[in-house]
């Protein structure tokens, strides 16, 4: 069995759950609305989970009282959208005091996957500006999905951001599968200057990278692309006409998007939902 698939089938028998987090903000909407989706169409239960920070409280202080009271109305608001728009979910809801990232982060320990929205402003208590999708994207202990953008039926393929690091294989596989569960393609895109071992990248059809997952899912559509440039400012553009870009977590090249600036650049600026592989 290939590597990367045994990953993420070993990860969707153990974890059939998906996870979104939710402030009561308008950016809830696109994230729930994704995820109550994906959860009906993969078989999973819909969990959804919100923060609130419980301060010491003193005498007539009502700050913990309400913030809870705010976070419980916010999933229920959340609940009654993923039903509306998903009728056959599964979904539980909980309000937790704590701060959204460790909360959303032990939450990935029993997840198949973690949504969040794309909130720039703060969002969860407690947090400075943006930082909640970009630190559970680096954090998280299972796939990430920061909704944004344009996303559902027709949007486009796959983007699947590709280099020759041991990450490759993970993100190879969660495109095709994602690809497939979405009826459309794949497009790999391997950016910078990748030297003789592309010294004519587009001339042949086979691909050892792609090719065993076409083998695997013989109904997905997959082509690959040398592209040189920068890997926020090209797969940004590559997203505007895709329906999902698929990125890895760690160290160099794609599989470091998460750890600095070219990740959170490419968080801001995509045009369709970023999922980190894991």
């Amino acid at each position: 069995m290939l590597n990367g698939d045994r990953l993420v089938k070993e990860a969707d028998m153990m974890k059939s759950r998906i996870v979104v987090g939710v402030d009561g903000s308008a950016h809830d909407t696109p994230a729930v609305t994704w995820a109550a989706t994906e959860a009906v169409r993969r078989g999973a239960e819909l969990r959804i989970l919100s923060a609130y920070y419980r301060r010491r409280s003193t005498p007539g202080s009502t700050g913990s009282h309400s913030a809870e009271l705010y976070a419980a109305s916010a999933v229920q608001r959340a609940v009654a959208q993923a039903r509306e728009v998903a009728p056959g979910v599964e979904v539980r809801c909980q309000a937790l005091p704590g701060y959204a990232v460790p909360v959303l982060v032990h939450a990935s320990d029993e997840a198949a996957m973690i949504v969040v929205g794309n909130r720039r402003d703060g969002g969860f208590p407690g947090l400075p500006i943006g930082s909640v999708g970009s630190q559970v994207a680096t954090q998280g202990r299972c796939c990430v999905v920061v909704v944004r953008g344009r996303f559902g039926a027709g949007a486009g393929p796959v983007i699947a951001g590709l280099d020759d690091g041991p990450a490759a294989s993970a993100v190879i596989a969660r495109a095709f599968e994602e690809a497939s569960l979405h009826n459309t393609g794949v497009e790999a895109v391997t950016v910078g200057s990748w030297g003789a071992s592309a010294e004519d990248p587009l001339g042949s059809d086979s691909d050892p990278q792609l090719d065993p997952w076409r083998e695997k899912y013989p109904e997905v559509a997959a082509s690959h692309e040398f592209v040189p440039g920068r890997p926020d400012k090209v797969l940004a553009q590559k997203s505007r006409s895709a329906s999902l870009v698929v990125v890895g977590p760690r160290t160099h090249g794609f599989q470091g998007l998460m750890l600095g600036s070219i990740g959170n650049r490419l968080l801001e600026r995509a045009g369709c939902p970023v999922l980190i592989a894991r």
